[in-house]
């Protein structure tokens, strides 16, 4: 036998071994752990859940969480010093965003046969204690009922965008994050899933994959140079989020692997926006989207943010092969499916385009727009939001802004801000609307013409209203608390004054769109119908997509 077949099969035969004296009283300490005496508090009837690397026990109003002594591969639990720290960690990762869950680390105890969650004995394990909640509030579970909304979406994006405002963003070893790491952890999971399906993947996936993962290196390296690899949540699947009274928590963040925790802030997004789309929930991930873009002002993540939720999607698959490798191949691929599919579709050419809103301050634009960017997947860009954006990751600052921060320069300096990140958002392969007034004409032909460079498709929707309509949502707007609009009666004035209108060319590429109709139509697609007829219309003739074949989102 070769010395190194030999090395490699005792350190294999060592391995076995080593769990095989692991497991050693697990049977006993299971059963324990499941019997409400264990406990010093009321337990009643108890319910196990298990997973690959773990078990947890729902006692009463606690939950207890063992790492389960076994080598996973991907982790080797079959120590009990690690066991020990990864409770620790675990407490001390998920503190970050749900203190108020994670009760600490519980010495499981015994003194002859009889086990106790704290006590007086020999400390035989510890586990983590959570206080328990409503299972039917993770947001899987209001998936499942219908009852996941843009309210819990909203409420992820406010609780998202702060986690990554305030995470560690010094990585503890330099290649965390960087693109040698990053592409390695793509091409590592499209092997796996050919070595469980026994097929490689379609050419075309496979080869986006290497392509862009090369095409971006220097996007990577760049994102960890500049502070965006952080120390996330790393595992920010449906699963993992609750709802709690008109709060969202993440719970379960990855505490094992410093790679797959400390990752790009966009790769920490992209994984609850994998999972929604799979569940063709495409107006819920573009909510999720604009909520932490609006938050976060990280438009520069959007040019990875593909590549992120097809390794998401492609891991997904992956788990699901493993944990249907008992099942008929037939169950095991159709548990994979849905995230096959995604990556199929993301990985496919198409077009973006871009959309200029156009209309008076209370013309109703900012609200039509925010929901028709749910529903079309496009990059929402507020100029009300972007004229008040102090720094990257910086909360809003809503007080009004003085006068000099809205003269001639100052406007133009904006629109020449939402250009660059409207440009950004199309080069990525997204469509981008532009809520704006749009009202003169050189902010209009500039972003027209970056349409033209671009080869994309370019449409004005012009939203509009009576005037006494305007005044009185304006006077409203002005006598409530501060927002991201400083416009009031005077600036309507100004706007009625000064409005340089549409020319005959520009009519062309326009869309009208009565607003003195109730909120809840924005919402549906009959009132985008004409809007949606053209955008078919300019993709079927428009010109091929980008090079780099970047997939935009879906028309919905």
């Amino acid at each position: 036998m070769a010395p190194h077949l030999s090395a490699a099969l005792r350190l294999s035969m060592h391995a076995r071994q080593r769990e095989r004296l692991a497991q050693r009283g697990w049977r006993a300490l299971d059963r324990a752990m499941q019997r409400p005496s264990t406990y010093r508090h009321p337990a009643s009837r108890i319910r196990r859940i298990e997973t690959h690397i773990s078990v947890v026990y729902l006692a009463g109003r606690y939950a207890y969480k063992l790492k389960k002594p076994v080598d996973a591969g991907f982790v080797d639990f079959t120590r009990a010093d690690v066991r020990d720290r990864a409770c620790k960690d675990e407490c001390r990762l998920n503190r970050r965003f749900s203190p108020e869950l994670y009760c600490g680390v519980t010495a499981i105890m015994r003194r002859g046969r009889v086990y106790r969650a704290q006590g007086t004995g020999h400390v035989t394990e510890r586990a983590v204690r959570m206080r328990r909640f409503e299972e039917r509030e993770v947001f899987a579970a209001l998936h499942a009922r219908s009852a996941l909304g843009f309210a819990e979406v909203d409420a992820l994006a406010v609780q998202l965008a702060s986690f990554h405002r305030r995470a560690a963003h010094t990585p503890p070893r330099a290649m965390l994050g960087s693109s040698p790491v990053v592409r390695e952890q793509m091409q590592t999971v499209l092997k796996a899933i050919e070595r469980e399906t026994g097929t490689p993947l379609s050419s075309r996936i496979s080869a986006w994959c290497e392509r862009e993962g090369k095409r971006l290196a220097g996007h990577f390296d760049a994102r960890r140079a500049g502070g965006f690899v952080r120390e996330c949540h790393g595992d920010l699947h449906l699963g993992n989020i609750v709802r709690r009274a008109k709060r969202v928590r993440l719970f379960d963040c990855i505490e094992f692997d410093d790679n797959l925790r400390w990752i790009d802030v966009a790769s920490d997004l992209s994984f609850a926006l994998m999972d929604l789309q799979a569940l063709g929930r495409q107006d819920l991930a573009a909510r999720l989207l604009n909520g932490w873009l609006q938050r976060t002002g990280d438009f520069a993540a959007l040019p990875a943010l593909r590549y992120y939720i097809i390794y998401r999607a492609l891991v997904r698959a992956l788990v699901a092969l493993l944990k249907a490798r008992q099942s008929p191949e037939e169950t095991r691929l159709a548990r994979a499916a849905p995230y096959l599919k995604l990556v199929d579709r993301l990985t496919m050419p198409q077009r973006p385009y871009l959309l200029l809103c156009h209309g008076y301050c209370g013309s109703g634009k900012s609200v039509a727009s925010e929901a028709l960017a749910s529903l079309i997947g496009a990059v929402r860009l507020s100029s009300d939001v972007e004229r008040k954006r102090g720094r990257l990751f910086a909360p809003i600052d809503c007080r009004p802004l003085p006068a000099a921060s809205y003269s001639p320069q100052s406007i133009d300096q904006l629109y020449e801000t939402l250009l660059r990140m409207a440009e950004q958002a199309l080069l990525a392969g997204y469509p981008a609307l532009i809520d704006a007034t749009f009202l003169k004409r050189l902010h209009r032909a500039r972003f027209v013409a970056l349409a033209s460079t671009l080869a994309v498709p370019v449409l004005l929707l012009d939203s509009h209203a009576r005037a006494h309509q305007l005044a009185e949502r304006v006077r409203a707007r002005a006598a409530a608390s501060q927002g991201e609009s400083d416009a009031g009666p005077l600036v309507l004035i100004r706007q009625l004054a000064n409005e340089e209108p549409l020319s005959p060319e520009e009519m062309q590429r326009t869309v009208s769109f009565d607003t003195e109709v109730p909120i809840a139509n924005f919402s549906n697609f009959g009132y985008w119908g004409k809007l949606l007829q053209r955008l078919c219309a300019l993709q079927a003739t428009a010109a091929p997509a980008m090079a780099h074949g970047e997939s935009g989102p879906e028309v919905v």
